[in-house]
């Protein structure tokens, strides 16, 4: 078996307010490219396919086009919602995708119910046989220990309700076939980009490498820095998102991952590199040295560090007319800060309440409270 595994595309995400539909749709262009070339037999995409739960209608005609396309190149596609998505929306479409060969597994699901899902290989030689697990929030959990059979016991933390959740889903999973995870979650030590939400990255819906369970192969989504997973038994793997989504992923090569699989033997995993879509680019320097680099920049977006004596009007104006991509402009000039001020800019926004909290009551914060904060601030920012 040969799959190929993606995630995070995002489709519909702006940049200062700037389109990125044409870029997804050549990014996605790319992936269905790659996936044809390479003949594999299923493409894993592991959630966030739209940015917004309610995406516009021309975010949704490229996210179609594109899984029409791979129907009709005869690919293959495995579907999990991730937080950013709609579960609702993408049940209602189950019935309807599965007519273009996409199978999509909206919510958690028991192994005999739809929670294994089973992809033959071209040749008819083995099946893949996958485990699903959809983005999972902290209320949703109550349900899902529920339809897993776990009524009876008491409510632990988010992480090892987690792993008893992956441990139960993937118990069925035959060894003698092709073996996979593909879910759309947070595991602790993962690297995420700088810019991506705290939100969901953080201590809350976090759950240890331990907790993977041992297949072949896990794919994974949610982190969108290409990478494996550290301290994982067996590979696990973030594609990462196919378009570098903002300035805090600047660094970052995008990718898919090609993997290849047999029955009882190690997965042989690869990336293939993502060229479409247009870069971001950190520029820095006094205006006559960002001048004196205009012409290599291209088609960037650009994000500007202006070094410069004070915060002189017009000085931003000024940069974009001489750089129309630049989406952020920066004043770099010597300015007096507290060490408080200065570190409360890095805390997370977790640590923030925590800190209001300490100067308010001079105590420490509950932790409990932390959790609340935190899942409320997550519901909000939906």
């Amino acid at each position: 078996m040969k799959i190929l595994h993606t995630s995070d595309w995002h489709v519909g995400k702006t940049l200062a307010r700037r389109s990125r539909l044409d870029e997804a749709r050549e990014v996605l262009t790319e992936i269905v490219d790659i996936a044809e070339r390479e003949a594999v037999d299923a493409v894993l995409v592991c959630g966030d396919v739209f940015d917004h739960i309610a995406p516009s209608a021309a975010a949704e005609k490229i996210v179609y086009d594109t899984l029409v396309e791979m129907e009709r190149r005869e690919i293959p596609v495995l579907l999990v919602p991730g937080n950013h998505d709609h579960a609702r929306r993408w049940r209602a479409l189950e019935p309807l995708l599965r007519r273009f060969m996409v199978r999509v597994v909206p919510e958690v699901r028991r192994p005999d119910a739809g929670g294994i899902v089973r992809i033959g290989a071209r040749d008819n030689s083995t099946e893949l046989q996958v485990a699903v697990l959809p983005w999972v929030f902290e209320r949703q959990l109550f349900g899902a220990r529920e339809l897993m059979g776990f009524p009876g016991e008491a409510f632990q933390s988010y992480a090892e309700e987690m792993r008893l959740l992956i441990e139960k889903l993937c118990e069925p999973l035959d060894p003698s076939t092709c073996t996979a995870f593909a879910g759309h979650l947070f595991v602790s030590g993962a690297r995420p980009g700088e810019g991506q939400r705290q939100l969901t990255i953080g201590h809350l819906f976090a759950i240890t490498p331990q907790a993977l369970p041992e297949v072949q192969y896990a794919a994974l989504g949610h982190v969108h820095r290409p990478q494996r997973v550290p301290g994982s038994l067996r590979p696990a793997y973030y594609s990462g998102s196919p378009l570098q989504l903002d300035f805090g992923e600047v660094e970052q090569q995008k990718s898919v991952n090609i993997v290849e699989l047999k029955p009882g033997q190690p997965a042989e995993v690869r990336t293939e590199p993502i060229t479409g879509g247009r870069r971001l680019r950190d520029v820095s320097g006094t205006y006559e040295e960002i001048d004196a680099q205009k012409d290599a920049l291209g088609d960037a977006f650009l994000r500007v560090n202006l070094k410069c004596g004070g915060p002189f009007p017009g000085l931003g104006d000024q940069v974009r007319a001489l750089l129309p991509n630049a989406l952020e402009v920066r004043l770099d000039y010597p300015r007096e800060e507290t060490q408080t001020e200065t570190r409360i800019r890095g805390l997370t926004p977790r640590e923030q309440y925590a800190h209001y909290l300490r100067e308010k009551q001079g105590a420490d914060p509950d932790r409990d409270e932390l959790d609340l904060f935190e899942s409320l601030l997550m519901e909000v920012a939906r």
